[in-house]
């Protein structure tokens, strides 16, 4: 049985980080059943150790330098997860320590550009980008690599066990089946840190544009949230995808909105794991996210997602052109609540449609992946 080293779990803080080595187990165990996958976390806490070995359990975890070599003497091939990039000291060492092969597994580029990585890309037996444009730009690289292929993020494949904890936060905050919609906030740029008043950064490029839009781009949601509230009998749950977003939906979207919409607006007033987050949004009606893996989510659970796209973003966004929800992404510079709220009523007055709409490209997400996956297969036979 070949062995393929995962290195990948790049935060705890947040759910697609959680979720993309989530997502590869179970690509792997669907089109790869011969190879034997060992996870090496860049960051790992007991609760997603948990959920991780619940969910795959026997799961060989390298989280020691024992571990380590262990996993580099037997395994066969390095595969770098889905990531905005690549984690670089993880190829460096494997390349530098065995000289087997490596390749990377639904990454973006983002036009970010070094020597150092063009080396590493180029040293690779295949590099997946999980956009077009990312694809697109590495094929302008006169890169070595002989496969530069497109395949969407591995969260696209994950399917979890149920978490008994979406229950109860449903009870207690009553929120029923397809009564509810999630929407997400997000600052332009992650936070290097935080507290319940304020967002800290240690780059004032990134601190300026997030703080100069935060209103604008905060006020366009409650807006929306607004509209949902009035015009339809549903609730609207805000939730986060990362951390920082708990203090930022109450201080920004919930606080801010007038009692009798707040009256049917439910706050997560704490931090969940993907595995909650992926029970409560199986039971959602629609998702309004300004970040990238909730929606997937979503998605890979057949429902409708709408991606408010901010410009300082990835390239990932692309991801939903590229698996047919041109429709469902809407760049938030040039889409004002009205036209976000057109989106949302053309998704709920005609569901079924929708429905379909999020299944299909669920399916065309996965065939990708499956392709993938068997270029993976023919390189280790």
């Amino acid at each position: 049985m070949k062995k393929i080293l995962l290195r990948n779990s790049w935060q705890v803080n947040n759910i697609g980080d959680i979720a993309h080595p989530l997502g590869f187990l179970n690509l792997a165990k669907q089109f790869l059943p011969e190879c034997e996958i060992w996870l090496w976390p860049c960051i790992i806490s007991p609760a997603v150790r948990e959920i991780i070995l619940r969910n795959f359990p026997g799961l060989n975890l390298v989280e020691t330098e024992e571990a380590l070599q262990k996993a580099f003497a037997e395994c066969d091939l390095l595969i770098n997860g889905s990531s905005a990039g690549m984690e670089a000291a993880g190829i460096l060492d494997w390349k530098e320590r065995t000289g087997k092969p490596y390749g990377l597994f639904g990454v973006s580029a983002d036009g970010l550009w070094t020597e150092k990585r063009k080396t590493i890309l180029s040293g690779a037996a295949f590099v997946f980008c999980r956009d077009s444009l990312s694809q697109y730009f590495l094929k302008q690289q006169n890169l070595e690599c002989p496969m530069i292929g497109f395949t969407p993020d591995s969260t696209f494949g994950m399917k979890l066990l149920k978490s008994p904890a979406a229950d109860l936060y449903m009870k207690e905050n009553g929120l029923e089946p397809e009564k509810f919609i999630c929407v997400i906030p997000r600052l332009r740029f992650t936070p290097s840190g935080f507290d319940e008043q304020d967002f800290y950064y240690k780059d004032p490029n990134r601190e300026i544009p997030s703080k100069e839009k935060i209103e604008l781009d905060m006020e366009k949601l409650r807006e929306v949230i607004a509209h949902i509230v009035k015009n339809y009998d549903l609730k609207v749950l805000i939730c986060p995808e990362t951390d920082y977003q708990v203090p930022m939906g109450r201080r920004y979207l919930y606080e801010r909105l007038p009692e009798d919409i707040r009256e049917k607006v439910v706050l997560k007033r704490d931090f969940w794991l993907t595995d909650e987050a992926e029970s409560v949004y199986s039971q959602a009606k629609l998702l309004l996210s300004m970040e990238m893996h909730s929606p997937i989510i979503f998605i890979d659970e057949h429902r409708p997602a709408v991606l408010l796209r901010q410009a300082e973003d990835t390239w990932k966004g692309q991801m939903w052109r590229d698996i047919g929800l041109q429709d469902w992404i809407l760049e938030l510079n040039i889409s004002d609540a009205a036209l976000i709220a057109e989106r949302v009523d053309m998704i709920l007055q005609d569901y079924p449609a929708a429905l379909q709409q999020a299944a299909t490209a669920s399916k065309r997400a996965i065939e990708f992946e499956q392709k993938a996956m068997e270029y993976i297969a023919d390189l280790l036979k």
